[in-house]
């Protein structure tokens, strides 16, 4: 479910044209009564011109579902919002629109982002952060997180002096948001090299840095191993 601008748009989870991106533009649109085939013309128009736009990801196009939503919803993707914004702006764009308008009763536009962006500052003009790098960073920080508060807190202070378990989940969940709040910019300025490579060699540049974050990873798993006496980690 994608919460738009004034209601809840429902999509079916089983058709492509969503997948994970750094940005990507929700448009819901209500059409005149008996104009859906000259909308749905105009439909593919528009899909062809913004298929041409620099940064193009992807495209899914939803009708409405009787009964439950009015709407005509689009769902487009780029590479970032730099690229985005300019289809969103471009004059192809703008005068499509205006062809729109005859049969149109209710257009709303609404931009979505991964969800980390907070943490992930660029320089102006640099491309968002590929939408894999920033969860792959996130993980990286969360992990150690939850493990130590519930090693060495949530189990032995809280929960094991009587706190329900699901309060002293909900604590170390606010505990860990409250971290990565430092840890994950804190980390994004290290592997800034990464999030955003520059230079001809972005393909060697996005191998080596997704390595030297799953070796971290297995540094991590193997430490907390080691800790909670895994048997396997003794070999």
């Amino acid at each position: 479910m994608l919460v738009g601008q004034d209601d809840i748009h429902i999509l079916k989870d089983d058709a492509v044209g969503v997948l994970p991106s750094p940005v990507s533009a929700v448009i819901a649109t209500r059409i005149k009564p008996g104009t859906e085939t000259v909308y749905r013309a105009w439909e593919q128009k528009i899909a062809a011109a913004q298929s041409q736009a620099k940064g193009f990801q992807g495209y899914r196009f939803e009708p409405p579902i009787p009964g439950v939503q009015d709407s005509w919803l689009t769902i487009v993707r780029f590479d970032s919002d730099t690229n985005l914004q300019a289809w969103m702006n471009s004059p192809v764009r703008i005068a499509l629109l205006k062809e729109a308008q005859a049969f149109t009763e209710e257009f709303h536009a609404r931009i979505v982002r991964t969800g980390f962006d907070q943490w992930f500052k660029v320089a102006a003009g640099a491309p968002t952060p590929a939408a894999w790098k920033m969860n792959m960073l996130v993980l990286l920080m969360l992990y150690p997180v939850v493990f130590v508060f519930g090693a060495l807190v949530q189990n032995p202070l809280l929960v094991n002096r009587g706190m329900p378990f699901w309060l002293a989940l909900f604590i170390g969940n606010v505990v860990s948001v409250t971290l990565l709040n430092w840890l994950v910019p804190w980390s994004a300025r290290r592997f800034d090299w990464w999030i955003t490579p520059q230079g001809a060699s972005v393909t060697r540049i996005n191998l080596i840095g997704a390595a030297a974050v799953v070796g971290l990873y297995v540094v991590c798993l193997l430490a907390f191993a080691l800790y909670s006496n895994w048997p396997l980690a003794r070999w």
